[in-house]
């Protein structure tokens, strides 16, 4: 496989991570579904796009 999709699926991966920790502690926090629904895609989209951006950073060179 290619190094670089191994990047992205780390990167994919971890924001996926990242995300259900966020949708579990704010779903035990508040008891709301939709809220830790939006907090989980808040925190997977923001993961993700900052690993994307790192990593289009570290391959500039």
């Amino acid at each position: 496989m290619n190094e670089r999709k191994v990047m992205a699926l780390f990167a994919v991966a971890a924001g996926m991570i990242c995300a259900l920790s966020a949708a579990f502690w704010w779903l035990a926090r508040t008891s709301s579904v939709d809220e830790a629904v939006v907090a989980g895609g808040t925190v997977f989209v923001s993961v993700v796009t900052l690993a994307f951006i790192v990593l289009a950073y570290l391959s500039s060179d």
